[in-house]
C-alpha cells in the first residue's frame, strides 16, 4: 500500500517527474504527493507528511514566506528546500528560518537518495522524541511552557549530565533585582531558548532561576552565551549571572561557586561575574585540608544555613515588611528568600535601598546594605557568625537599614531637627 509521506510543494507540473527520477530507489511504501501553496491553504491535503521538499528555484526571492507557511502549517515536519542559490550566506539564512537541509539542481541521484532517506529517519526519531518528551511533561519533569526541564529532577539530571563532562561552564541566569517591575518570565525562556545549543541542559528552578550547563565550553564562551541571551531580550530588562567552571563532578560543590558569583553581580554594576578562588599564601607547616572534607562540611553547614533560612530569615523578612508597609505607605517594600540570597528591598521616588543577605559559605553570612539616591549612607557589609543569626540580631541589622532609608526620604526640615536634637 502506498503512503504519500512526501510532500512536494511546487508551481512547476514536471516537478514530481523529475524528483520521482531522482528517488527511484525509495522504499515501495513511499510516495510523493504534489501541491503548492494555495491548496494546502484551502486544506487540500488529506495527511500528514513526514518529508517536504520546497521547490523554491526561481522564486527564491519569497523563500521566507514559504518557509515560515509550511513550518506552520506541518509542526515538526522535516523540511528540505530546493534552490538554485547555493551561496554560503543564502543557505546560512534558511538553517536561520528553520530549514532542515537542501537540494541543489546539480546534485546526483545519491545526494537525493541520502538525503529524503535520512529524512525519513529523522521524522522517525523526531516523533519516539516528542512521544518521551510529551511523557516527561505529564510527570512535570519538562515545563509543559517553556519546555525546560524543571527542578524536579534537577539533582539527578546535573548529576548525570556532570558524569559525562570531560570539561564545561556551569551559569546561573536570573533577573536584576531592580528591574522586577519590568521582568517578563516568557521573554526570559525565549531569549534563553534561541541562545544554547541542543547539546547544553537548562534547567528551570524556583524565583525565575535558569541553571545552564554547557558541555565543551570555556570560560569565554561561557560569557558569549550570557551576551547572546542578554542581546535577544532587547534591553527589555537586565538580567545577572554567575559562571562556573565546571571542575567538579558534585553539582552541589559547583551549585554554590556559581551562587556565589552570581551574588556578587547582583551586588555589582557587572552583568555577570566568574567565580575565583581567592589567593591565600599557604604555610608548608600547616596541614593541607582535602577537598572531600570541605565539600562534607560545606552540606553540612548548608543545612544549618536552611534550618536558619526557615526559622528566622523568613519570619524576620515577613513580620517587618508587614510591620513597616503600614509606617511608609509610600515605599514599595518586596522582600524574597532562597538557599542563594535574602533580599530586603525599599523603594520609592526619592531613594531605593536593599539589603541582601548571602550564605558565604562554611559557618557565616554576609549581609550587603546598598542605598542609592541623594545623600545616601554609605553602602557596607556585615560579616555574622551562622550561629550568632538571631531574630532578634537580624531584625536589629534591618531595623537599623530602614532608619537610614527612611533618614533619606523625610522632608529636610525633619532631618534638621533631628540633628538639632542630638
Amino acid at each position: 500500500m502506498k503512503n504519500k509521506n512526501i510532500l512536494l510543494i511546487s508551481e512547476n507540473k514536471k516537478a514530481k517527474e523529475f524528483f520521482s527520477k531522482k528517488l527511484l530507489l525509495l522504499r515501495n511504501s513511499d510516495d510523493i504527493e504534489v501541491s503548492n501553496i494555495e491548496r494546502i491553504e484551502n486544506y487540500d491535503i488529506k495527511f500528514t507528511p513526514n518529508v517536504i521538499i520546497l521547490d523554491l528555484a526561481g522564486k527564491e526571492d519569497v523563500a521566507e514566506s514559504e518557509i515560515r507557511f509550511c513550518k506552520d502549517s506541518f509542526k515538526d515536519v522535516y523540511l528540505i528546500i530546493f534552490s538554485e542559490i547555493s551561496t554560503p550566506e543564502f543557505i546560512a539564512n534558511m538553517y536561520d528560518l528553520g530549514i532542515d537541509d537542501y537540494i541543489l539542481p546539480q546534485s546526483t541521484q545519491a545526494d537525493f537518495l541520502i538525503k529524503i532517506v535520512n529524512a525519513i529517519k529523522q521524522t522517525s526519531l523526531r516523533k519516539i522524541s516528542s512521544r518521551n518528551k510529551n511523557l516527561l511533561k505529564s510527570l512535570d519533569v519538562i515545563s509543559s511552557e517553556s519546555g525546560f526541564y524543571t527542578e524536579r529532577c534537577a539533582n539527578e539530571l546535573m548529576a548525570q549530565a556532570l558524569t559525562q563532562l570531560t570539561d564545561g561552564m556551569f551559569m546561573i541566569v536570573t533577573y536584576d533585582e531592580l528591574d522586577r517591575a519590568r521582568f517578563s518570565l516568557k521573554t526570559l525562556q525565549n531569549a534563553i531558548k534561541s541562545s544554547v545549543r541542543s547539546s547544553d541542559l537548562v534547567i528551570e528552578v524556583k524565583s525565575s532561576k535558569f541553571y545552564i550547563l554547557l558541555p565543551s565550553t570555556d570560560e569565554e564562551g561561557g560569557i558569549a552565551v550570557f551576551e547572546k541571551i542578554k542581546a535577544k531580550l532587547e534591553e527589555k530588562f537586565r538580567i545577572k549571572a554567575g559562571l562556573e567552571k565546571v571542575t567538579s563532578r558534585d553539582f552541589r560543590y559547583i551549585e554554590q561557586k556559581a551562587s556565589a558569583a552570581l551574588s556578587d553581580a547582583m551586588l555589582s554594576a557587572n552583568d555577570y561575574c566568574v567565580y575565583t578562588e581567592k589567593e591565600e599564601t599557604q604555610d608548608e607547616n600547616i596541614p593541607q585540608i582535602k577537598v572531600e572534607q570541605v565539600k562534607k562540611d560545606f552540606k553540612l553547614f548548608q543545612q544549618k544555613f536552611n534550618k536558619k533560612l526557615a526559622g528566622v530569615i523568613t519570619p524576620v523578612f515577613f513580620r517587618l515588611q508587614r510591620v513597616f508597609e503600614d509606617e511608609l505607605p509610600q515605599t514599595k517594600i518586596e522582600q524574597s528568600t532562597d538557599e542563594m540570597q535574602c533580599i530586603f528591598h525599599l523603594k520609592s521616588i526619592q531613594q531605593t535601598s536593599r539589603l541582601t543577605l548571602v550564605y558565604a559559605g562554611l559557618g557565616k553570612v554576609v549581609i550587603y546594605i546598598t542605598h542609592s539616591g541623594l545623600d545616601s549612607p554609605e553602602n557596607r557589609e556585615i560579616i555574622i557568625p551562622l550561629k550568632d543569626l538571631t531574630e532578634k540580631s537580624l531584625s536589629d541589622i534591618i531595623c537599623s537599614f530602614i532608619d537610614e532609608y527612611k533618614s533619606c526620604i523625610e522632608p529636610q526640615g525633619e532631618k534638621n531637627e533631628r540633628s538639632r536634637s542630638k
